[in-house]
C-alpha cells in the first residue's frame, strides 16, 4: 500500500512537472539557489548553451516518460492490493 501510495505521488508529480516545462521550455529560467547568489554578487546570469538545452530537452521527455509510467503502476498496484477487479 505504502509502495503503491508513493509511485501515485511520485508519478503524478513527474507527470506534472513534464506538463510544466513542455508549457514553459522556451523560456530560460534558473532556480531560486542560483538567483539568490547572483544577486548577492550582483551579476547577471550566464546564457544557456547548446548542452543546457540538449539536457533540459532530455529531462522533459524522460519525465514525460517515466511520469505516466509510474503512476499507471501506482493505480495498478492499488488495485491489485484492494482487490477491485476480481
Amino acid at each position: 500500500m505504502t509502495a503503491s501510495l508513493f509511485f501515485i505521488v511520485f508519478g503524478g508529480f513527474l507527470t506534472f512537472t513534464a506538463i510544466l516545462n513542455w508549457r514553459h521550455r522556451r523560456e530560460e529560467k534558473i532556480n531560486l539557489l542560483e538567483a539568490a547568489i547572483l544577486k548577492v554578487a550582483g551579476t547577471e546570469p550566464l546564457p544557456l548553451t547548446r548542452l543546457d538545452r540538449i539536457l533540459q530537452t532530455f529531462h522533459i521527455i524522460m519525465a514525460s516518460i517515466f511520469g505516466p509510467f509510474l503512476l499507471f503502476l501506482g493505480i495498478a498496484m492499488m488495485v491489485d492490493q484492494l482487490g477491485i477487479i476480481p
